[in-house]
């Protein structure tokens, strides 16, 4: 069965603030910073990690929008390890369903 998977990170630079990801079982990540009211929806492959001084920066894009926007995040580098597992894990279920749908 196929869940999303959510999680609640602290930033790197305001260790106050928080963001919640939630990774979608058809491929769709949701950022929601509740205290910036910031949120982006966007596709798991428009979304890339960069490697920064203070720990890993998430960049995701937003798709289907003429103004096109993105948010960037400063995660520690066992955030950012912990999100590209679950990205993994979502990643490979949905490969499998397709799989035995086009079985």
């Amino acid at each position: 069965m196929m869940l999303a998977r959510k999680c609640r990170f602290p930033l790197q630079s305001d260790t106050a603030l928080y963001v919640n990801v939630t990774i979608n079982p058809c491929c769709t990540i949701e950022i929601d910073i509740p205290d910036r009211r910031e949120y982006i929806r966007s596709e798991l492959k428009l979304i890339q990690f960069e490697l920064i001084e203070q720990g890993i920066l998430l960049v995701c894009h937003e798709k289907g929008s003429e103004n096109s926007r993105n948010v960037q995040l400063d995660l520690s580098h066992s955030n950012a390890l912990k999100l590209c597992e679950m990205i993994d894990e979502v990643h490979a279920e949905h490969e499998e369903l397709m799989s035995i749908l086009c079985y």
